[in-house]
């Protein structure tokens, strides 16, 4: 295979680059596929208004707001709900500003950006749900006002966003997600270092997390950054799969065959043809 194809291929796929605007501002199954629909605007403004009230009400009932922030179950809230709040623009730029037939060589910074977050918040609301309800029959502690807020509410939204929205979703960017856990990882290490103490005075934030016990924790570190967040991104990445099968066969008798360049049932996973030639042509 030629080095600048591949590259290409390699940029296509670790990349934020789609053709196509308005799949991230339309339902998946809209027959339009250049057009906001009215409705989509109304469901994105609704979940955007719905999760900001959650966090202005984590923190109203917070006993302690100050380390509100430390937990990584708020600060998946918080991007879930910055998300939230871009992809409303989203389709409001289209709309004052339309894309030329709908197709565009590069995405503006909006779009990436949104997309960037859709990848990352997908896996951290996942991650969150996983490890809260499995740790919470071993960990003994009171139940919360917001723990199904924060803790389900959070992936039930990733799932029907998936499923609703025609956004892509590519193997590979589950690359994406480390710009914000091994930070974070780098935060709790620190915080230990400097002394800090949760509420209840433990200087572990999180048991798996408990840098006194590092025969546990560097192993679950290490597992939970490369295995568990493919795993994660695999299943959402499957989900993707799913949803435009279903959609495929719904309405296969007005589609017309794909070019087996073309992921049939996943346009996450279409390859820019067009540029693939081009790269041909100029070699």
């Amino acid at each position: 295979m030629d080095p600048a194809l591949k590259e290409q291929c390699w940029s296509l796929q670790l990349g934020l680059d789609h053709q196509n605007p308005y799949d991230f501002a339309i339902f998946s199954w809209q027959s339009k596929k250049c057009k906001v629909s009215g409705y989509y605007l109304i469901y994105r403004f609704v979940v955007a208004a719905l999760f900001i009230s959650i966090i202005v009400f984590g923190l109203s009932i917070s006993k302690h707001p100050n380390s509100w922030i430390i937990y990584f179950s708020h600060v998946g809230i918080l991007l879930q709900t910055l998300h939230l709040i871009i992809a409303a623009a989203i389709p409001v730029q289209l709309l004052l500003n339309p894309s030329k037939d709908g197709v565009e060589t590069q995405l503006s910074l909006l779009p990436r950006l949104s997309s960037f977050l859709y990848n990352v918040t997908n896996l951290m609301s996942l991650w969150i749900s996983a490890i809260f309800w499995a740790g919470i029959s071993v960990v003994e502690r009171e139940p919360k006002d917001t723990d199904f807020l924060t803790h389900g509410l959070n992936s039930i939204m990733s799932i029907c966003d998936v499923f609703i929205s025609k956004r892509p979703c590519r193997l590979l960017h589950f690359t994406h997600s480390w710009a914000i856990f091994v930070p974070y990882v780098v935060f709790t290490v620190i915080y230990w270092a400097a002394g800090g103490r949760r509420e209840n005075g433990i200087s572990a934030i999180y048991p798996i997390l408990d840098w006194d016990n590092l025969s546990v924790t560097i192993p679950c570190v290490t597992v939970g950054l490369t295995l568990g967040l493919l795993f994660i991104h695999g299943f959402v990445w499957m989900l993707h799969l799913l949803r435009d099968r279903v959609i495929a066969c719904v309405n296969s008798h007005k589609s017309e065959p794909q070019s087996a360049l073309q992921g049939q049932w996943n346009p996450a996973l279409v390859v820019d043809e067009v540029g693939l030639v081009d790269l041909k042509i100029q070699a």
